[in-house]
C-alpha cells in the first residue's frame, strides 16, 4: 500500500491542483538542496548526503524540461528581496563541497546549462583527508556492524595526528572487510583548493559553509573565526574576495547566528528546514528542499509546483491526529 504522504500529493496532482498551487506560490523562492554523489560500487550509503549520479542527472534534465526560470543564488535573493522573481523561480544549491562535486556534477549543471552555488567547507580541502565522520559511519554501515561504538570510534580517530588518521580510516575498514574502492575514488574526500578554483572558474558560484563544518548551534562564539578562515582559504584558492553567502552546516541554526554573519558581511544564509520562501523572509533562514535517493519524482516536482507546501499543511493537520506524517519527508 502507498504511503499516505504520497497518496495525499497523487490525488492532488490527480484533481489538478498543481497549477493552482504554482499560481499560488509563483512568487516564493525555490531552492534546491543537493550535497554529492555516490561514485563508490556496491553498496551505496546515504540518502541525502549522496545521491546516485544518474539521478542526478535526471533530476537536472526534468528541472530542466520544467522550463522553470533558474537564477543563480545572489540574483534569487536580490529578486526576493524586492519582490521581483520571475513565476516559480528556482536556485540550485550543493553542501559540503565533495570531490563529485566536480567531477560528476558540474559536467550535467554545464550540460544542462543550470547555474548553482556550492558551499565549500575548507578544512579537508586543505588536509587531503576523507571526511573522517562520514567515511568511518559509511564503513560500520557497508559492513553491516550496527554493534561497533561510531561514535567511539570516530573520536579515537579524530584524537589522532593528522598525518595518522588516514591509516587508522584504512585499518578500522579492513577489521571490518570493507573494500577500498571508497578511497581510490575519493568518495569521502572533499575537492582540493586546485579543484575548488577550476569549479569556479566552470561556473560554479563558490560561497561559505565555515571552514571546519561546525555546529552554529553548539559552537557560535566559533562562527566569526570559521566565516574568516573560509573565506581566507577559498580567496587564496580561486581569487576571489566576494563571498557573501553561507549555509549552516547540518542545518544547525542559532537565533544569534544572523547577527554574527551580517557583521561577518554575509548577506544571505540558508538552512536544511524545508519549504519555499515568500518575499519577506528572512534572508538568514531561507528554506530549502534536500533532495536525496529516496526522493520520488513526484515529490520533486510537487515541491517545484508548490503543491508540497500545501500539501504539507494537510499533512501535519491529519498528522495531528495520529494519521499521516508530513510529505515534506523524504
Amino acid at each position: 500500500m502507498l504511503p499516505i504522504k504520497i497518496m495525499i500529493l497523487g490525488g492532488a496532482v490527480m484533481f489538478g491542483l498543481a497549477a493552482a498551487a504554482r499560481r499560488a506560490t509563483r512568487q516564493q523562492l525555490r531552492i534546491l538542496c543537493y550535497h554529492g554523489v555516490w561514485v563508490t560500487p556496491g553498496y551505496e550509503f546515504g540518502n541525502h548526503i549522496f545521491m546516485g549520479a544518474d539521478q542526478f542527472a535526471r533530476r537536472m534534465a526534468r528541472l530542466k524540461r520544467s522550463r522553470r526560470p533558474v537564477l543563480p543564488l545572489g540574483e534569487a535573493i536580490e529578486r526576493l528581496a524586492h519582490n521581483d522573481l520571475p513565476d516559480a523561480a528556482v536556485a540550485i544549491t550543493i553542501d559540503d563541497g565533495w570531490a563529485s562535486t566536480l567531477t560528476h556534477m558540474v559536467p550535467v549543471l554545464e550540460a544542462y546549462e543550470l547555474p548553482a552555488t556550492l558551499y565549500a567547507a575548507t578544512w579537508y580541502s586543505e588536509h587531503d583527508l576523507p571526511v573522517v565522520n562520514v567515511a568511518a559511519d559509511y564503513l560500520r554501515s557497508a559492513a553491516g556492524r550496527g554493534d561497533v561504538d561510531l561514535a567511539a570510534k570516530i573520536a579515537e580517530i579524530e584524537a589522532l595526528p593528522i598525518e595518522a588518521r588516514l591509516a587508522a580510516l584504512r585499518d578500522f575498514g579492513r577489521s571490518l572487510g570493507v573494500a577500498e574502492d571508497w578511497l581510490e575514488r575519493r568518495q569521502f574526500n572533499n575537492m582540493s583548493a586546485g579543484e575548488i578554483a577550476e569549479a569556479g572558474r566552470r561556473g560554479l558560484d563558490i560561497q561559505l559553509h565555515t571552514h571546519r563544518h561546525i555546529d552554529v548551534k553548539t559552537r557560535l562564539d566559533e562562527l566569526p573565526r570559521e566565516i574568516a578562515d573560509n573565506r581566507a582559504f577559498l580567496a587564496a584558492a580561486t581569487g576571489e574576495r566576494r563571498f557573501e553567502h553561507f549555509c549552516y552546516p547540518s542545518g544547525r541554526f542559532h537565533p544569534r547566528a544572523p547577527e554574527l554573519l551580517a557583521a561577518s558581511g554575509v548577506r544571505s544564509a540558508t538552512t536544511t528546514e524545508r519549504g519555499l520562501n515568500a518575499p519577506g523572509t528572512d534572508p538568514y533562514a531561507l528554506r530549502r528542499f534536500l533532495d536525496g535517493r529516496r526522493v520520488s519524482n513526484l515529490q520533486f516536482d510537487a515541491y517545484l509546483s508548490g503543491l508540497l507546501h500545501f500539501t504539507a499543511r494537510f499533512s501535519r493537520l491529519i498528522g495531528r491526529r495520529g494519521k499521516a506524517p508530513s510529505p515534506y519527508a523524504g
